[in-house]
């Protein structure tokens, strides 16, 4: 008897680190996005890349000044339009900060005073959003259709509705159920959104309007309690190999992070990152238990390990016969 595939969706910000170290384009992005590629090939399954297009005009700026950027130019646009050929997805990521950021001759300096989109004026987050989908779609050779915000920052959605529309983005995945974070510069709050693995909206991305002209594919989302994080943290110390990230930049100071993971529950996207990877094959079939038709995992290149890489392997291994492995750009089909 056949039974229903659930679609999952893997989906990676395809970006460096935005803290004091940015990291290398190759340890952050090229090389672990070379190892999630060969899986995808091994298992003949698409992934979906939402690519920091702000990175992309800036590496498209500086490489005409400094041979270092052009090569790193080089090797990133070579890979977006080698995992565009192969059917992945290639769809649009902001982080404006790049709009202050710069290129010093020894490596990329992040000012993230304005991280989220809010932070600028109306008229300038459309043509922020207007410049990042027009290279993201030059670059892929293909029209972005689904947007994640940077940093879980969703601006208010009528500073960007019209452009949107204007550009055929029509999808929103950047909502996880009960997330809510308020530290520094990142401030989300998704804890009204509905308890849906995807919904319709218009004014707001989490309330639903049956009608509305946008679809929001949330990232699937999980309680962790404190003892998964306290079994990461050990098991980190004491085999160090198989769980470092293989990005080699540091991440944005969240002060009180830690303390607060290792103390208490806390609602988390679920990620195919390096220790949560490990939940992927018990989350898939906990929703397929429910009836859910979707399931969403977000990833980073930059944080990927050797565990995660061989737990992602193992999932696919597990699920591919009763999961369907999708790409955003498929809906577009429907």
């Amino acid at each position: 008897m056949l039974t229903h595939a659930m679609k999952v969706y893997l989906s990676f910000d395809y970006e460096l680190y935005f803290g004091a170290k940015s990291g290398s384009a190759d340890a952050c992005i090229i090389e672990p996005a070379k190892l999630l590629l060969e899986i995808a090939a091994r298992h003949a399954v698409h992934l979906n890349f939402f690519i920091d297009s702000g990175y992309l005009l800036a590496l498209e700026k500086y490489s005409k000044r400094y041979p270092s950027v052009a090569y790193e130019k080089q090797q990133v646009f070579k890979q977006i339009r080698e995992l565009a050929a192969a059917g992945h997805d290639c769809q649009l990521h902001i982080h404006p900060h790049w709009e202050d950021s710069y290129y010093d001759g020894n490596g990329w300096k992040m000012n993230t005073n304005r991280y989220r989109l809010d932070h600028f004026p109306d008229a300038q987050i459309e043509q922020i959003v207007q410049s990042y989908y027009d290279i993201t779609k030059d670059i892929a050779g293909k029209a972005p259709i689904a947007y994640r915000a940077g940093g879980w920052c969703m601006p208010p959605w009528n500073k960007v509705s019209a452009v949107f529309k204007k550009l055929g983005i029509w999808i929103d995945s950047t909502v996880y159920e009960k997330g809510y974070l308020q530290e520094g510069q990142i401030a989300f709050d998704f804890r009204k959104a509905p308890a849906s693995d995807q919904w319709m909206f218009e004014t707001d991305p989490v309330t639903e309007a049956p009608f509305g002209y946008f679809l929001e594919l949330p990232i699937s989302s999980i309680s962790c309690s404190p003892l998964f994080f306290w079994n990461l943290y050990v098991r980190g110390r004491l085999n160090r190999s198989l769980h470092a990230g293989m990005g080699d930049g540091l991440p944005m100071a969240q002060p009180g992070t830690k303390k607060k993971l290792l103390t208490r529950y806390t609602q988390q996207a679920l990620s195919c990152d390096g220790y949560y990877a490990s939940l992927l094959t018990e989350e898939f079939y906990k929703r397929k238990a429910k009836g859910e038709d979707t399931m969403v995992v977000i990833g980073h290149p930059k944080a990927q390990s050797k565990f995660s890489v061989q737990a992602l392997d193992t999932f696919i291994s597990t699920v591919k016969d009763s999961a369907a492995f999708a790409r955003y750009s498929d809906l577009q089909k429907d």
